[in-house]
């Protein structure tokens, strides 16, 4: 049958598709056709709604406790404890990082987003936000790869 740990792992990835996915195909699909629609502004709040919702506070939190529950699972506590492992230190990195996606997403999700279509200042710091979150999801994606390699 299924092991915890194949469970676990398959939920973390199943959740990093939605977080990943749900940013590339608002990038390259969705910005680009919202943007020649005469009503764009109220098109782009309800999609960014829908994003925000299954990618900020639905995936985010369960990634994390996933992704806990991965590190449990492959190496137990210890590996908290291992000031030379470079599994340790590559977990430390990617919560780093992960720790910044968070703070962003809200940043850009309760604040700037929301106000994107209010002016040019809002826009561009949405803008700038959602980039920078891009950034961030891509060097913790190369990390979660690097884990699985022993770090």
């Amino acid at each position: 049958m299924f092991t915890l740990k194949e469970v676990v792992l398959w939920l973390h990835v199943l959740l990093a598709c939605v977080w990943v996915g749900g940013m590339l195909s608002l990038v390259f699909v969705y910005a680009p056709y919202l943007r020649r629609l005469p009503n764009k502004e109220q098109a782009f709040l309800y999609v960014g709604k829908r994003l925000s919702l299954l990618g900020t506070f639905i995936s985010l939190p369960l990634l994390f406790v996933t992704g806990m529950a991965n590190a449990y699972l492959l190496n137990g506590w210890d590996v908290w404890f291992q000031k030379d492992s470079p599994y340790t230190r590559t977990l430390q990195v990617k919560l780093i990082f992960f720790g910044g996606i968070v703070a962003v997403s809200l940043l850009h999700d309760l604040y700037f987003g929301r106000r994107a279509f209010e002016g040019r200042f809002y826009r561009n710091m949405a803008r700038m936000l959602g980039f920078l979150n891009m950034v961030l999801t891509l060097v913790v994606l190369f990390l979660a790869i690097k884990l699985r390699f022993g770090g």
